[in-house]
């Protein structure tokens, strides 16, 4: 009988409702405040890999076309060496080796949004010299490329200037400038080609909801910069 009122006396030891309530709420907080920034950190880190993937692929065919396609000389670009002027005779053609060479999954010359080729993009290209390059140009002008794993390329109007834009995701959000979508122009200085940020992206032109411009990204994807 002692033994059985004994054991009784263990079994009385526990936590109480209003103990198990407090600890739930304490966690259901700090989750609130953590859960939010690990999953923004990690949509930021997907689509710093992205980008770096994209660029590195591009530029690598950049190269590759030019001494393929183009003898080593493709003159598609801008230039800001004052001793060089800017080329676009062969912009079409090497756009077109461009989406041959990355194997594309589907071309819209025009009526991209139409087609199927873009979502839906958010950015502040409203008017100005950089029109091709807002909304109703991309959805209605600009040649637009799809790459198999979804990436998209869009060239400014119908692939004649140098400039063009990269949608490092593909038709996945945000679909905004300066997020999953920045900007780029081929540029020849002193005979050396090479991508950079286009001056689509400098004021008037902010990106949109305090993107970063491809610069920004690119030091930011390769070196780590914020």
């Amino acid at each position: 009988m002692k033994k059985l009122l004994h054991n009784s006396k263990i079994y009385k030891f526990g936590f109480t409702l209003a103990e198990v309530l407090i600890t739930l709420v304490i966690i259901g907080v700090v989750a609130a405040l953590t859960i939010p920034t690990a999953i923004n950190k990690y949509k930021d880190e997907e689509l710093k890999s992205q980008f770096r993937k994209a660029y590195s692929t591009i530029t690598q065919a950049i190269y590759k076309i030019e001494m393929n396609d183009f003898y080593g000389y493709a003159r598609c670009y801008s230039s800001y060496d004052t001793q060089l002027r800017q080329d676009w005779t062969d912009c079409r053609a090497f756009f077109d080796a461009l989406a041959k060479n990355l194997h594309v999954q589907k071309i819209c010359r025009g009526n991209a949004k139409a087609e199927g080729c873009v979502p839906t993009y958010y950015h502040n290209h409203q008017k100005g010299g950089c029109e091709p390059l807002a909304p109703n140009g991309i959805e209605n002008d600009d040649y637009v490329y799809v790459l198999p794993n979804g990436q998209i390329i869009i060239t400014f109007g119908n692939g004649w200037q140098s400039r063009f834009l990269i949608d490092i995701n593909g038709k996945k959000p945000p679909n905004a400038l300066g997020k999953d979508l920045f900007e780029f122009a081929m540029q020849r200085d002193k005979g050396q080609l090479y991508t950079n940020s286009a001056q689509c992206l400098v004021a008037p032109y902010p990106t949109y909801g305090g993107g970063r411009t491809t610069s920004a990204m690119i030091q930011y994807a390769f070196g780590g910069k914020k």
